[in-house]
């Protein structure tokens, strides 16, 4: 009997492998508009995506790396991170989320190029991962904090800190509780100080409307891994409670 010897290029086996790989990838969420006032609108150039989210069905709607999210002048919304991060945006705003989920260790690198507006933040300790808000003069890198943000450089923290850097010199600044930060608009300079309480309250007025009768739920999110295993992961999320 003659022993029939069968070559197969080792390029052609990998090349099959990085395929069979890519088939089970699947894109994962950066985050979830839990809770909104209309009118918001989410939008991918990227993917041809517009969507003007309806309150009768798009509670929950998930946001990918390079959505864009807009309030018009009466728009108010509660975005939930997989971190469990919470971002409330304020009316006039347009924000573009980046990063990237890896579920199975728990790496969550989050971005936010604030283009427009403001917006406030919530953002659980993060440990090695990254959470950073961008403006064109700004940049706020954090680690675990409560603080609010806005599209012209001016950063503020009601509890925690905040590693401010103009983005032009480089120049970087950390803020703690009750501290601001504006950043000049050519990105060179950075202008820093106290708060008073009630500079305090100002800043904070306005965030509350997504606040109001918040009850929390637990959610199951399901996904296939790089191996195309289904995987689940419990967050907690917020619904508006009944009277």
């Amino acid at each position: 009997m003659k022993l029939i010897r069968i070559f197969i290029p080792v390029l052609l086996i990998v090349a099959i492998v990085s395929v069979d790989a890519q088939a089970f990838q699947v894109e994962r969420e950066i985050g979830i508009v839990r809770r909104f006032k209309p009118d918001v609108t989410v939008t991918n150039l990227d993917k041809d995506k517009f969507k003007q989210l309806d309150p009768s069905e798009d509670i929950g709607e998930r946001l990918y790396s390079g959505d864009s999210l807009y309030t018009d002048s009466e728009g108010f919304a509660l975005v939930y991170f997989m971190d469990r991060s919470i971002a409330k945006v304020k009316p006039n705003s347009l924000l573009i989320i980046n990063g990237d989920v890896e579920l199975s260790n728990k790496v969550s690198n989050t971005m936010i190029n604030l283009q427009r507006g403001e917006l406030f933040l919530q953002v659980q300790p993060q440990g090695s991962n990254e959470f950073e808000v961008y403006t064109s003069r700004s940049l706020a890198s954090v680690k675990g904090t409560d603080f609010g943000s806005k599209s012209d450089g001016y950063v503020w923290v009601d509890e925690g800190q905040v590693d401010v850097t103009a983005l032009n010199s480089g120049e970087t600044i950390s803020l703690f509780d009750e501290m601001y930060a504006q950043v000049d608009e050519d990105g060179n300079n950075i202008d820093s100080g106290m708060l008073s309480q009630n500079q305090l309250r100002n800043l904070s007025t306005g965030y509350d409307e997504m606040d109001d009768d918040l009850i929390p739920k637990e959610i199951i999110l399901k996904f296939r891994d790089q191996n195309g295993q289904l995987r689940e992961i419990k967050i907690d999320v917020f619904e508006e409670g009944k009277n």
